[in-house]
């Protein structure tokens, strides 16, 4: 073989094998870094369902707690009897206590004198212990519901104080909604709870809500009890950013592919707002869980782990993210260091080619350098 064709096929082949070893080591780091990436986003994903699951549950707990609570058995049977009473009598307790409560007015004697009966001495009881409860657990507000849909008593008592959830302008509410299914249905344990939904008695704030019903030692249904969520713990769940590295973020998504958390990346709020239709949402609505690459809310490409958590009748999508370029990072920042070893090799290749070729020289006589007779 000619020097210089002997030359090409070693330059060549050296060239072929080094990029060769330089695409498997760099191929090994990248789906190393993506499968140790993809473990921890499932762990995170998990973490967090595991946080808001326990959230939920102890709300649903405390609300079993408070139906079953004697004092507020009593209170619920008092007022509805007297509710019903002053219907029958002629007055109107619900105008009466949204003057007075909500639109602060003074009103006539009589109803004054009805509404003290059928709420006044109410209020005074149970309002202490109810305010207490909810601003130390962190819930919005404590109703107290007639089986016929009249809110008697609320914490903060915002326009949907002394409204029907049957006949009122709040009866397609998340509210109304999860109190249906309560009378509905008053033989079940179950507590009812809603989807996140805008609610017009709090500003249109995103809420969500948790009913169940109360009943007398009879065995009568005396209406139901319901709490609602404000957004402030899920956030707190959800944006638990450590071990989430620079780009790294957790949400939640409901069936409507709307946002029930907030986004990490937002300087406004995402919740029922920022629209989130990616692959692997569509498939953790769908009851699926994996990991995968997928273009994000932000038309980003992440790397995505995905499960859901059912939340009353419906589904709520779990994920957990991390964008693309984070995750290839480190093994681009390795390139050099593999460069050079590669280089290293190729020269060494050369190396041993070159020793090797002139080692093999034709001598005289047609014998090789090697080959010499050493006794001429």
């Amino acid at each position: 073989m000619s020097r210089g064709r002997y030359w090409l096929v070693v330059v060549s082949a050296l060239a072929l094998a080094t990029l060769l070893s330089g695409w498997v080591v760099n191929r090994y780091q990248i789906n190393e870094r993506i499968e140790a990436v993809g473990d921890r986003l499932v762990l995170l994903g998990a973490l967090r369902h595991g946080a808001l699951q326990r959230y939920l549950d102890t709300a649903e707990a405390e609300l079993r707690f408070w139906s079953v609570n004697r004092f507020f058995i009593a209170e619920q049977d008092w007022v509805v009897s007297a509710w019903r009473e002053g219907l029958a009598a002629g007055h109107d307790p619900a105008a009466s206590l949204r003057q007075r409560y909500i639109e602060g007015k003074e009103i006539s004697a009589d109803g004054q004198s009805h509404n003290a009966a059928i709420y006044d001495a109410l209020h005074e009881r149970i309002h202490p212990m109810a305010k207490r409860f909810v601003t130390e657990r962190g819930y919005y507000d404590f109703f107290l519901i007639s089986p016929d849909g009249d809110i008697h008593y609320s914490v903060l008592k915002e326009d949907d104080f002394a409204t029907n959830l049957l006949t009122g302008p709040y009866k397609d509410t998340g509210l109304g909604e999860v109190f249906r299914q309560v009378i509905q249905a008053p033989d079940s344990d179950a507590v009812r709870v809603s989807d996140l939904q805008a609610y017009p008695p709090s500003d249109y704030a995103p809420a969500m809500f948790l009913a169940r019903a109360m009943f007398h030692k009879s065995g009568d249904l005396l209406g139901v009890i319901a709490l609602q969520v404000p957004t402030d713990r899920i956030h707190k769940i959800m944006q638990f950013d450590a071990g989430m590295g620079e780009t790294g973020e957790t949400y939640l998504v409901g069936v409507d592919y709307l946002m029930r958390s907030e986004s990490r990346f937002s300087d406004v709020s995402t919740v029922l707002r920022q629209r989130v239709d990616s692959a692997t949402v569509a498939r953790a609505l769908q009851g699926e869980s994996g990991v995968e690459f997928t273009p994000d809310y932000r038309g980003i490409d992440v790397l995505s782990a995905y499960s859901s958590i059912p939340v009353g009748d419906t589904r709520w999508a779990v994920m957990a993210e991390m964008d693309k370029s984070e995750i290839l990072e480190p093994a681009a920042n390795r390139r050099p260091v593999i460069a050079g070893f590669l280089l290293g090799f190729f020269s060494l290749g050369l190396w041993s080619a070159w020793f090797i070729q002139r080692g093999q020289t034709p001598g005289k006589g047609g014998q090789t350098l090697t080959g010499l007779d050493t006794d001429l």
